[in-house]
């Protein structure tokens, strides 16, 4: 569960990135389909990450200051001797 959150969180953010999306758009590009989508899009606006606002009859995505300086990393590793790795 966390692992979906993590990274299907992480890959939302990367594609908001470049500015506001529509959600038909974001849906094409992010490999979250149904409501795992639904459910990782439901826990960034919880926390303040990203903002949800309508447009033209659209609904638009966009990342909050919070979500523009959050550091986004992959995957943890727990190694040897309990150290945390990414490589």
């Amino acid at each position: 569960m966390m692992g979906l959150i993590r990274l299907g969180g992480a890959r939302i953010i990367d594609e908001l990135k470049t500015g506001a999306k529509k959600i038909s758009e974001l849906k094409s590009s992010v490999p979250l389909y149904g409501s795992a989508f639904d459910f990782v899009l439901s826990y960034l606006m919880l926390y303040g990450l990203v903002r949800r606002y309508y447009k033209d009859g659209e609904e638009y995505l966009e990342l909050t200051d919070i979500g523009k300086n959050l550091a986004v990393y992959g995957p943890m590793y727990i190694g040897l001797y309990r150290r945390r790795r990414w490589w």
